[in-house]
Formats: structure tokens, C-alpha cells, sequence
């Protein structure tokens, strides 16, 4: 009996009759157990050969190691010969006739020097990804029956597992496989994909993760149908003490000619509604202060923007209503995807209600999700008046809420 899922002894069989192969297979599907079992295999079969696997990390090239361990410690246990005197450490793993399984991390000057097979495991997270299939490319060039492998899950259209992808197509050297999650089910895996899609919020996630679909270089947020499905009359207030629910604010400083715009969110249910958007131009930070803190008063939680020029106003809300009440905010990559990917996805599942408002509408719209050249996830926008600052203190708003006894646990980015 096969110890492989049909999927993966298709992918096996395939992979031992071309020279080149790339899998771009879908999360939780067993890529590494079928390459740690390929590279085995191959040990057996040659004497005095390598495997060189090459990862994103070195933590991931230990973490294929373990599979391999797994594999020749169970050989081991049923006593099959040619195992007894295997020995696998934390990067590498050696057999009695000489061959070898060797795990690097994807930097171009240690994937140099080798001569055996090639296996580029999650391709799609190579750091300078080109650079390494140029230093590794001639590793197999020497013998025939050298063979090149990269697998991965999808990112960008910019890094070098896509341009495998793509250089693989239509060419019968290559062999092409792609496995989504449900591909994956049909042929044997056994999981429940409903669970598993309620666990993951970030539509972008989804797709990539487990539809093994690439991102676009540049992609809007919102798109303007999303943003008008959640819009209503009659959503703003003047008057902060006639509300009944809980409130939340967010506040995104201006710098230089951008605005400070301040975002007041009331939460009924489990729906949140923008009753107040204050947009504040050219005051000097005493006026703001005074805002800010008359606002503050009404809520929960508030959660400020302290980058750059917004630091000591954070601090001095923060001295006046405490740590507790009022959260600083540092705008580095990741926490701005954190911030756009929770404000998208109650967007998506129609749990906010913001007024009907053009200029608010095309802040929103403008916010654009892009991979840079180093496969990087920025999130940017510009409209008319600013960055979109009425875009982020909505997302702030949305954050300071989220963060009230950690009640929402979103998972932004799985890698």
C-alpha cells in the first residue's frame, strides 16, 4: 500500500519523467512529505548523489529535514537494509552508498558548488529568488538525469516561481501541475474545507493559500460595489450623547498638506456604524488636541496614529486618558495590513454602515493592495486632498474596536 495520496504518486511519476518539474499546489496538501520521500527515493537509486533542497529560511529547510528523518526512521523500524547506517542531522542527511540530501536556505551564495538534483520547496518566498535559480540553475546541467523541482504556493506575478510557472507552460520538457484545496479533497485528502475557510477572514489569503491563485501586482481594496453595499442615509450625528452603543475612534494625523481625520464609530449589534467623520485642515496641534480629547471622552477605545509628526500628539492623548482607553499606533508595513485586511473584511461581510459620501467613498476606493519587486505587500492610496486619510482613521476606528478585550482575532497573512 502506497504511502502517497493519489495526487502525490501522480506528481511522483510525473516528476521522475521530465527534467523539469513545478508544482504550484495549494496549502496543507503534503508538498514537503512528497519531496522528502522524491529525495529518498533518488538516494536509493544513485549512489553517490545529492539532493539539494533549497527553502526560504532556514528554519523551513530544518522543517523539511524533519520530514526526511520521519521517512528513513520509519524505513528503519521496518527494517529495511539499506537504512541501518542512515544518518540525518538538522540540515543534512547521509546514506551508505555515499549519497546525500542537503537542506540550504535560498541565498544565492549558499545554493552554489553542488551537482545533483534540485528542489526549490515554497519557491514563491525566495528572497532575491532569481538571483538563487541563476546560482542553482547549473547544478543540474552536468548529468541527464539531473532534475529541477520547484513547488509553491502563489504570490505575486513578480517573483521566480511565477516566471517558472510560466516558462513551463506549453513546454514539453516541464511538467505542470496545479492542486488547489479542492482538487486536493477530490483526490483523497481528507479535510473539511468549510472549517477551514471560516477560520481565514482575508479573502486575498484564501485565494492565494489554497485557490493557487497568483496576486496581481496592483489590486484595489475596495471596490466601489463593495463600499455601496454598505452605505445608508441617515448614518452621521451631530450629537455624540444621544448614541446607545459602545464607541470607537480612530484617528490618522496629517502630515504636512494631508488632513487629520478622526472617525467615530458606534457598534450595535455586532454592526459597527460611522456616526462621526471629523476632518481637520491646517489646525495647528493645540486645536487638534482639544478635538481629539473632547471626542476621546465619548469612547471606549481610541486608537491614534503616532508616525511621524502624529508621535506627541498620541502621547499627550494617551498622558490624559491612559494606556487602557487610548492605543499609539505605528504605521510599519504590517500594521497596515493588518489594519486595510480587518477593515476589508467587514466590509465584505456587511458589518459596517457608512454614510453615503463621495469624498469618503473615493478615500476608500483609493487604497490599492501592491506586490513590489521583492514580493513585498504594500498597502498605499492618494486621493484628492491627502493618502487616503479618511481610509486609515476608518481602519483605526475599526482597530481600536477589535482590540477591546481582544474580542476579534483576525488572521491577516499566513505564510
Amino acid at each position: 500500500m502506497s504511502i502517497l495520496l493519489p495526487y502525490q504518486q501522480e506528481a511522483l511519476e510525473e516528476i521522475e519523467k521530465h527534467k523539469y518539474s513545478v508544482l504550484l499546489w495549494s496549502r496543507q496538501t503534503g508538498k514537503s512529505f512528497l519531496l522528502s520521500y522524491f529525495a529518498i527515493k533518488r538516494c536509493i537509486t544513485f549512489k553517490n548523489h545529492k539532493v539539494l533542497v533549497i527553502s526560504p529560511s532556514e528554519r523551513q529547510s530544518k522543517e523539511f529535514m524533519d520530514k526526511v528523518r520521519m521517512h528513513i526512521n520509519a524505513l528503519k523500524n521496518a527494517n529495511v537494509e539499506f537504512f541501518e547506517d542512515a544518518v540525518a542531522n538538522i540540515l543534512e542527511a547521509r546514506f551508505s552508498n555515499g549519497s546525500r540530501i542537503i537542506a540550504v536556505p535560498s541565498k544565492p551564495e549558499t545554493v552554489r558548488g553542488f551537482t545533483g538534483d534540485v528542489i526549490m520547496d515554497e519557491a514563491s518566498f525566495f528572497d532575491k529568488g532569481f538571483e538563487v535559480y541563476q546560482a542553482v540553475f547549473p547544478t543540474i546541467t552536468r548529468k541527464k538525469e539531473y532534475k529541477l523541482i520547484a513547488i509553491s504556493t502563489p504570490r505575486s506575478k513578480k517573483d521566480v516561481f511565477y516566471f517558472l510557472w510560466e516558462t513551463a507552460k506549453d513546454d514539453p520538457l516541464w511538467f505542470r501541475m496545479k492542486l488547489t484545496i479542492y482538487d486536493a479533497i477530490e483526490k483523497g485528502l481528507n479535510i473539511d474545507v468549510e472549517e477551514l475557510k471560516r477560520g481565514i477572514k482575508n479573502e486575498n489569503a484564501w485565494k492565494t493559500e489554497y485557490l493557487c491563485e497568483f496576486l496581481d501586482e496592483k489590486e484595489v481594496l475596495l471596490s466601489y460595489e463593495l463600499i455601496q453595499a454598505c452605505e445608508e442615509e441617515n448614518v452621521l450625528t451631530d450629537d455624540l450623547r444621544s448614541l446607545q452603543g459602545d464607541i470607537y475612534v480612530g484617528v490618522d494625523i496629517g502630515r504636512r498638506h494631508d488632513l487629520t481625520c478622526i472617525s467615530v464609530i458606534e457598534k450595535l449589534g455586532s454592526v459597527l456604524y460611522l456616526r462621526r467623520l471629523e476632518i481637520l485642515r491646517n489646525l495647528p496641534f493645540s486645536q487638534q488636541f482639544k478635538i481629539i480629547d473632547h471626542i476621546s471622552a465619548f469612547a471606549k477605545k481610541v486608537a491614534i496614529d503616532e508616525t511621524g509628526i502624529g508621535m506627541q500628539l498620541a502621547e499627550e492623548i494617551q498622558k490624559k486618558w491612559g494606556e487602557t482607553k487610548v492605543l499609539r499606533v505605528y504605521f510599519t508595513a504590517r500594521m497596515k495590513e493588518e489594519l486595510a485586511e480587518r477593515l476589508k473584511a467587514k466590509f465584505q461581510d456587511k458589518l459596517i454602515k457608512i454614510p453615503k459620501d463621495n469624498d469618503l467613498r473615493e478615500d476608500l476606493h483609493s487604497v490599492k493592495r501592491t506586490v513590489t519587486d521583492a514580493g513585498n505587500i504594500r498597502y498605499e492610496g492618494r486621493a484628492e486632498e491627502g493618502h487616503a486619510d479618511r481610509f486609515w482613521s476608518l481602519a483605526l476606528a475599526v482597530y481600536s474596536y477589535s482590540q477591546e478585550d481582544k474580542k476579534e482575532i483576525l488572521p491577516i497573512y499566513i505564510i
